[in-house]
């Protein structure tokens, strides 16, 4: 299986999309604070846009 980019960065975005919406589900379910979940999840969307502008400043 090759590793593509594209999907990587398709990946971390539905993983911190599921995240984020169902932060208050999973902090009901794991007794974690809400709050650390949802910066959990804007973590990983931080990490999906640093990794979308890696690769279009390589292209240039």
């Amino acid at each position: 299986m090759k590793f593509s980019w594209s999907e990587t960065i398709l990946w971390l975005s539905i993983l911190s999309l599921t995240v984020t919406m169902s932060a208050e589900f999973i902090s009901d379910y794991i007794g974690i604070d809400a709050w650390t979940i949802l910066y959990f999840g804007i973590g990983l969307v931080a990490i999906a846009v640093f990794l979308i502008v890696l690769k279009f400043k390589k292209k240039k």
